[in-house]
């Protein structure tokens, strides 16, 4: 009798000491795990919350401002961008850009980054003129802002800005906005779900839009 009772202490202590093990095991691992989560919360945290607002919120939103008038006056001091894109078109896109709330070189980058400001580009995937709209939105643009055709570079500026706008409140930070306009809400989100939050066509309008910002804050 003696024998067994000490049998079974023997095999309590084993039982209470494998418990113990997976106790600790299961904490390191969800320590590990936690840490994983954590930096990559921080991560999105620090690509979106740091990015540059190159167009942000103003308390409007297209659904209940309608759309702006396209009578306008430029500013004298207004410093144009040394680019293909004419002094005409360019103080264009800058009314519209005030209008819309959105960073004028910021703007001027994605025309250089989509088409190098070439007003009739068609790309292989039909994207259209100074913006690239594709034309899977093109009948939605059309009835919107009553647009007939995409290569006017008046029409396809105004496109482009009001989408970029559309992002813009939904996203509010500028490399989540061009991931969205450059590869579509769905393929962005996808990118996003696996933690990616920029993409070399994102740094590319990001830099160039910094560039412009520089080159037009020199003394003339």
């Amino acid at each position: 009798m003696k024998q067994k009772s000490i049998e079974k202490k023997k095999l309590k202590s084993r039982v209470i000491a494998f418990l113990v093990c997976l106790f600790m095991v299961g904490t390191i691992i969800g320590g590990a795990l936690g840490a994983i989560i954590a930096g990559a919360v921080d991560n999105k945290k620090e690509t979106t919350e740091n990015a540059p607002l190159y167009g942000t919120r103003d308390g409007k939103s297209l659904e209940n401002s309608g759309e702006p008038s396209l009578d306008y006056v430029i500013p004298r001091d207004f410093q144009y961008i040394d680019c293909p894109l004419s002094d005409e078109l360019q103080e264009f896109t800058y009314y519209l850009c005030k209008e819309y709330y959105i960073d004028f070189n910021f703007a001027m980058a994605v025309m250089f980054v989509e088409s190098s400001f070439r007003p009739d580009a068609i790309s292989s995937t039909n994207d259209y003129g100074l913006m690239q709209i594709n034309k899977i939105n093109h009948e939605r643009l059309s009835n919107e802002l009553t647009i007939n055709d995409f290569l006017n570079p008046y029409q396809n500026i105004r496109a482009g800005l009001y989408m970029l706008r559309e992002l813009f409140e939904k996203y509010d930070k500028a490399n989540l906005v061009l991931m969205a306009y450059n590869c579509g809400e769905y393929g962005a989100s996808t990118l996003w779900d696996n933690g990616i939050y920029e993409t070399s066509y994102s740094r590319k309008v990001l830099e160039k839009a910094d560039e412009y910002a520089q080159e037009r804050s020199l003394p003339e």
